[in-house]
């Protein structure tokens, strides 16, 4: 039994369908962690779900061991949905978890945030897919159902730019997915989102994913999973890229008309706080548009210009509040000027999040979202996005 030959079975190239056979070589190299993978599976489909809950099992134990998360919550998912945990150990993995990824990976920070129930709930939903080099995962323009976590491989993914319905596309630089990476725009859940890119595999690619039905499900029995959600888009939309023209891109925005009261500190203009009461006109993860009402405008663009001189960026209170309970976060003030918005004038101010916790901006996005009106913001006029840049 030579090395080769184990390469040729972990990369699908050798498909071995006996549990005998595929026994000889689990003695022959007992601590690789693919390989129990590719035992305990067919084990399951020869239904000796508790021998392949053992041996997923350890295999996520040497995937954790040897640094690799993602491998390792994908083994678990697999060893849950063979045998079904009990709730104790489900809390004993997520306490272990917390030694086993760091902070700085984001992606495993998800995985460590869940509650012992979400986490129970999404292993019985969670799919595992494999795909061969060369093989298309997702198409350009057809309509996102799915988010997905690189699990192992590598993909290509092409990104384009689609101009509104029309079929006109500007093809942007390609970026690799590897380990840890995520892709799938399923958010927000009421939109049918199309993508803007192709993917297609590299090499022997596994990936675990979640339908965006059964995510839009769960997220109703547990209601701050949502935020979390919203936290790995804004990963996605800020992560590092191959390319710098890819590293440019702008979190997704949304038309919202939100109520929201922003308290801006000006170290310049003396006499405190200034309060200004209007609406949002567009939200990201990153940032949103204030408009504050045509009857303030004068009042409001005179105080601003007196206390705050060109380039500065003072730190602004973002509230968003029901009869019933409030949310803010500290943002900051990167533009203002007047604008026309339905025959009116008004000041607009481009808010910026710097250092927003991730539970937090999603939160506040979900917050927004429940109490505004969302549509996704690709109509002529006024471009809030401008006042980001």
């Amino acid at each position: 039994m030579n090395t080769r030959l184990l390469d040729y079975i972990l990369d699908g190239s050798i498909v071995i369908n006996s549990l005998e056979v595929l026994g000889l070589w689990i003695k022959r190299f007992p601590d690789n962690p693919n390989l129990l993978k590719i035992y305990a599976n067919l084990m399951a489909a020869n239904t000796h779900f508790q021998a392949a809950a053992n041996h997923f099992d350890r295999s996520a134990q040497i995937f954790f061991e040897e640094g690799e998360f993602l491998q390792g919550v994908a083994a678990k998912m697999a060893q849950w949905q063979a045998i079904k945990p009990k709730k104790e150990e489900i809390e004993a993995f997520l306490d272990a978890c917390q030694n086993f990824a760091p902070d700085a990976n984001r992606t495993a920070c998800f995985w460590k945030s869940l509650t012992p129930d979400e986490l129970l709930d999404v292993c019985q939903i969670v799919e595992n897919k494999c795909y061969q080099a060369g093989i298309t995962v997702k198409e350009l323009g057809e309509v996102e159902k799915r988010l997905n976590f690189v699990v192992s491989g590598e993909l290509k993914e092409s990104n384009y730019r689609m101009i509104e319905d029309q079929q006109v596309k500007f093809k942007k630089p390609f970026q690799i997915l590897r380990s840890n990476d995520i892709f799938g725009s399923i958010y927000p859940f009421s939109e049918d989102i199309r993508s803007q890119s192709h993917i297609v595999a590299l090499k022997r690619t596994e990936l675990i994913g979640i339908t965006k039905e059964k995510l839009v499900r769960l997220c109703r029995v547990h209601p701050l999973l949502e935020a979390k959600i919203i936290d790995l888009i804004q990963i996605r939309s800020s992560r590092p890229s191959n390319k710098r023209s890819a590293l440019a891109r702008k979190a997704r925005r949304y038309h919202l008309s939100a109520p929201i009261t922003l308290e801006i500190i000006s170290d310049t203009g003396g006499g405190g706080p200034i309060r200004i009461a209007g609406f949002s006109r567009d939200l990201s993860v990153s940032g949103l548009c204030f408009l504050a009402p045509a009857s303030s405008v004068e009042d409001s663009h005179q105080r601003l210009l007196h206390c705050l001189p060109d380039g500065c960026s003072p730190e602004v209170r973002v509230t968003l509040a029901t009869d019933k309970m409030s949310l803010t976060i500290w943002s900051k003030l990167v533009r203002k000027e007047k604008v026309m918005e339905n025959g009116q004038i008004h000041l607009a101010l481009g808010i910026r999040f710097d250092d927003l916790p991730p539970l937090l901006g999603g939160s506040f996005f979900a917050f927004a979202q429940n109490i505004g009106i969302l549509s996704q913001n690709a109509s002529a006029g006024f471009d809030p996005s401008e006042l980001m840049n």
